[in-house]
């Protein structure tokens, strides 16, 4: 399995294993998961260690039930990096219970059903995601506004996490805000009411800049720069995903917000480099993998001016996902 990621990554370094690629990639989220814990909760890194684990468990059921050895199959860390993504994904306030149920769908319908590494057509972490946003979406779409979570203290988020406290946390019971989809849920409820943005443009950007989501963003850009750096991931994916979705906006765009405040809000730079360049889900040639991204950043985009939701990263990879094989099929020219 590990020769089957590396032959579709196409990794420069040949002595580089699965278990290495992973870590460089839990290492370049460091900065991303420290920004985020400080900007809104330190509750993001027990959300991700409560991924981890739990995914891990599963994990090893899945591979008793197979009849396979349990322990070699997470010994690689995919499923670890997984469960950090949509650890990361979710809200932070989101209960335990129902992280958990997601972590099981992406561990169970996202990679073992397909069996296992290296043989899922879909991101583990977005059918998780998705499965979560469809199956609790009051929850999923439930942001805290600024400092609400800093206000509420760490052990009584706890508690409400997991059912033991007051559910209503912070003094304001405002939720409103902090992160990425607040913004954009913003914008297309404007939008969904016909009102022009243009008058609101300026508190939007105020509200942003004030929400430190700005330098999220930033941080999890510095960790994809790393990965670029060392080789994990290459450049075709998230250069046609931004890419694809700023002309997109350019061109398209109804919206008065700031370019860089609608590229830098949402998931999309979590996305295009830690998410869409997963190497067994993407398309296997360079050619491919800017058709891959491209068609990421314009579903982004889509779902984003035009659909249901705010945000539309998690949907688009999938649909995409969708589309590999075919990418694949028609791209059988070397590079």
């Amino acid at each position: 399995m590990t020769r089957i990621i590396l032959d579709k990554q196409a990794v420069t370094a040949p002595t580089r294993n699965t278990s290495n690629i992973m870590l460089l990639v839990l290492a370049a989220l460091v900065p991303g998961i420290a920004v985020y814990s400080y900007v809104i909760s330190p509750i993001v890194v027990i959300n991700a260690l409560v991924a981890m684990f739990s995914a891990v468990v599963f994990e090893l059921l899945a591979v008793k039930l197979r009849g396979a050895r349990g322990w070699p199959a997470v010994q690689d860390g995919s499923i670890t990096v997984a469960a950090v993504l949509l650890a990361l994904a979710v809200p932070p306030g989101l209960p335990f219970w129902q992280l958990l149920v997601g972590v099981f769908i992406m561990v169970m319908l996202g990679k073992q059903v397909y069996g296992g590494l290296g043989n899922n057509p879909f991101n583990p972490a977005m059918v998780g995601y998705a499965a979560l946003m469809i199956s609790f979406p009051q929850n999923m779409t439930l942001w805290f506004a600024p400092g609400e979570l800093h206000s509420a203290g760490f052990v009584s988020l706890i508690e409400a996490k997991l059912g033991m406290g007051q559910t209503d946390i912070g003094s304001n019971k405002v939720w409103d805000g902090v992160t990425a989809a607040t913004p954009l849920e913003q914008v297309r409820v404007w939008r969904l009411q016909s009102l022009d943005d243009n008058g609101n443009s300026t508190a939007l950007s105020l509200a942003f800049s004030a929400s430190g989501w700005l330098w999220i963003n930033l941080a999890f850009l510095l960790g994809g720069l790393f990965l670029l750096y060392k080789k994990v991931i290459q450049w075709h994916i998230p250069v046609a995903v931004v890419t694809s979705f700023t002309l997109l906006t350019l061109l398209l765009g109804q919206s008065q917000i700031p370019l860089y405040q609608l590229v830098f809000s949402g998931a999309l730079i979590l996305g295009a480099f830690f998410i869409a360049t997963d190497p067994v889900t993407a398309a296997a040639s360079n050619r491919g993998r800017l058709i891959f991204g491209s068609g990421v950043g314009a579903l982004t985009f889509t779902i984003r001016e035009f659909g249901g939701y705010p945000e539309g990263i998690a949907f688009a990879i999938l649909l995409m996902n969708l589309c590999v094989p075919l990418i694949d099929y028609l791209d059988r020219r070397p590079d």
